[in-house]
């Protein structure tokens, strides 16, 4: 067997907000919108995987950067952040443990350095070179790895998710989502969008949904069916990836 070839990638979206009152979508036949999208590498030998974190990791660390968060407000804000986190591993049987405060800001090219799996920040667009332009209230993403092994002239690949990261304009947020959670546009709602992203769902055309691309007034609390779904098929029942050899530790 060659050594394997270790390799990462990356896979983000952001959410912007629309303030506008939407009605709630009519149901549709089964099939007819899709409710939940993963996120697939694209791999040399022109295959695609689903990425996902590892089933079998004990436990998915996280930290949080309040630095732009007024004083009076931090604690809310956490607050808020463990119910959007606490609702994720809920729905991936994903076991997430938070490691404290933290000063670091995901940027492109951060990942090898962040000092938990989950990094979730809240900032400011001149902060972090994610774009978070116009309208757009954060992004939210990983980073996978994949390794490649050839055994008796076969090769195969292994993808695993290895770091994640939300990045959160907070005077923006602050100005247009309440807190607590609730339908509409609140900073759980924000905040479990771009988790989403940061396990493997991406944006869908279903406006029921809270991976719908923007947040708004008719936002669902937390998640929807749809949402469940997607975010059980990348959880833990999704099984063990083997990630010797992967680029980046495992920091559980």
């Amino acid at each position: 067997m060659r050594k394997p070839i270790a390799v990462l990638g990356v896979a983000l979206a952001p959410v912007a907000l629309t303030a506008g009152v939407i009605a709630a979508a009519p149901q549709t036949a089964d099939g007819a919108i899709a409710t939940y999208k993963l996120t697939y590498a694209s791999l040399p030998n022109g295959t695609k995987q689903v990425v996902r974190w590892n089933g079998c990791q004990k436990t998915i660390t996280y930290k949080v950067n309040l630095a732009a968060v007024p004083s009076a407000q931090r604690s809310a804000v956490l607050s808020d952040t463990k119910a959007a986190v606490a609702k994720v591993a809920l729905n991936t049987k994903f076991v997430f443990t938070y490691k404290g405060t933290t000063s670091e800001v995901p940027k492109v090219g951060s990942m090898a350095r962040q000092s938990a799996e989950l990094v979730i920040a809240f900032t400011s667009p001149s902060k972090t070179n994610y774009s978070l332009a116009g309208s757009t209230l954060g992004q939210g993403g990983l980073y996978y790895g994949w390794v490649s092994r050839t055994v008796n002239g076969r090769t195969s690949y292994t993808v695993a998710a290895q770091r994640g990261f939300v990045v959160i304009d907070t005077p923006q947020m602050l100005n247009q989502a309440r807190g607590g959670t609730g339908t509409g546009l609140r900073r759980t709602n924000l905040l479990a969008h771009e988790l989403g992203h940061a396990v493997g769902l991406q944006h869908v055309s279903d406006t029921r949904q809270q991976m719908y691309p923007s947040i708004r007034t008719a936002s669902p609390t937390l998640f929807y069916t749809g949402d469940r779904a997607g975010l059980a098929k990348v959880g833990k029942a999704a099984g063990c990836i083997n990630t010797a050899y992967m680029p980046l530790k495992d920091l559980s």
